[in-house]
């Protein structure tokens, strides 16, 4: 057999994987029950990787896509023959310059309006009569249905995320989704109104002055029903004005930055003390790493041994796409931060093999620093976390008189002056943070 399903002896071969020679490639069985719409036997496509790893993952993602996509062959099947009729309706009346509407929407509207509808269907094929002056009732697909319709739709959004990143992406839209249906009820899609979205409004607040979310949360809520609603709704090609549903319906949010950490702190405790001596070798690596680099903690696990440049004149990590992350943050968040200090004490101990326990989630990473912090009470404030050494990073390099220009460099921010030239050289970055760096201790106890 060509392809061969079997394991490498160090772990077992991730299911719908196959190898031929040295590459991996995707294969898998068209399951029976969508056989009838899918007219393939096997799934062969190739993963263009010859690291195992790398081809779990690429396969987990290819994985998703083919439930996705067969989940959409079916329901696409079982469509009632009234929503074909009414779709087709509307694309038609768009096709002529108008939106669609029921024969009662038309009756309200200007006289104007009217007269051109009629006149439109004037020597007109038959179908063009209930596309223009409403004979199609409006679709009645219900709000329970619309995730099913939106994911497919939105394949584009993935192409470059782990399976990690777009669970991430879409539990919380989900989530936000089936509260907005609890809250309302569960609606056709075309009746979906104004008066809907303010009293999904006035539950987040009621849960921000029960103190159960925040501010922000209640807004990443409303984005991501509008994201659902509009996107459908197109889809469906109904004409839900989601510009007016959801205007000036943004939750006010406290400004309420994190502070920095005191220098001497971070120094003396973290450091060159025993403050982080109980925290798993990972973390406190990250740790390390992160007060003399000030990136972010997903740009730190995200580093594979390939990202870290030791050997070199200056030794620096290359925070960039890799075959582990496919997107960074922001275009600005590529960039070669130079290591000194306790950061590359630590860069030596990782390197060989990158964050293993946090690659795929840094978001535990950042839990369990903070809990650690919270626990044991480093947190001078509330509003200290592990993400203020970040905070801590730029005043230093301010209180040094470092350009502003080359700490939004060093920090990944965009600048507001306009972009010119290649930036700041990784010799000119290491002098000024030579000047800030940290007194490493003797040794990173294991």
């Amino acid at each position: 057999m060509a392809y061969i399903l079997a394991y490498k002896g160090r772990l077992p071969m991730a299911r719908n994987i196959a190898r031929r020679g040295e590459w991996y490639y995707y294969f898998r069985r068209v399951p029976r029950c969508v056989a009838h719409l899918d007219s393939r036997i096997h799934i062969r496509m190739s993963l263009k990787t010859r690291d195992e790893r790398q081809a779990q993952r690429r396969a987990a993602f290819y994985d998703e896509f083919m439930e996705r996509y067969w989940a959409d062959l079916i329901r696409n099947s079982k469509k009632d023959e009234g929503l074909s009729r009414f779709r087709d309706a509307a694309a038609l009346a768009r096709a002529h310059g108008f939106a669609y509407k029921t024969i009662s929407e038309v009756a309200e509207a200007p006289l104007d309006e009217i007269l051109s509808r009629i006149e439109a269907t004037a020597l007109s094929s038959e179908e063009k009569v209930p596309a223009l002056l409403g004979g199609r009732e409006h679709s009645g697909i219900l709000l329970s249905q619309c995730p099913e319709v939106f994911w497919p739709l939105c394949v584009d959004r993935f192409t470059k995320k782990s399976p990690h990143q777009i669970r991430k992406y879409q539990n919380p839209r989900n989530a936000a989704f089936q509260n907005f249906i609890e809250v309302v009820g569960d609606l056709p899609l075309s009746e979906v109104n104004r008066s809907h979205v303010l009293t999904f409004r006035k539950w987040l607040l009621d849960r921000i002055g029960r103190g159960e979310i925040k501010g922000d949360t209640a807004n990443k809520q409303l984005i991501g029903v509008r994201d659902i609603l509009e996107t459908v709704a197109l889809d469906q090609e109904l004409s839900l004005d989601c510009k007016v549903l959801f205007a000036e319906v943004r939750v006010k949010v406290e400004d309420t930055p994190r502070l920095p950490y005191d220098t001497r702190m971070i120094q003396e405790l973290f450091i060159l003390g025993d403050a982080l001596d109980d925290l798993n070798l990972e973390a406190r690596l990250l740790f390390f790493i992160m007060t003399e680099t000030g990136a972010r903690p997903s740009e730190i696990t995200g580093l594979l041994p390939e990202d870290y440049f030791l050997n070199e004149t200056v030794p620096f990590i290359w925070i960039r796409e890799n075959a582990f992350r496919k997107t960074l943050k922001t275009s600005q968040s590529e960039r070669k931060i130079p290591l000194v200090g306790v950061a590359l004490m630590a860069a030596r101990l990782i390197a060989p093999t990158g964050f293993t326990r946090y690659q795929e989630r840094p978001e535990h990473a950042s839990a369990t620093i903070n809990k650690y912090l919270r626990s044991r009470g480093l947190r001078p404030t509330a509003r200290h976390s592990l993400y203020s050494l970040r905070h801590s990073y730029k005043d230093r390099l301010r209180d040094v008189g470092a350009p502003e220009e080359m700490i939004d460099e060093l920090i990944g921010h965009s600048s507001k002056r306009p972009q010119y030239g290649r930036g700041h050289t990784l010799e000119k970055k290491h002098e000024w943070l030579e000047r800030i760096a940290f007194t490493p201790p003797k040794e990173i106890k294991p």
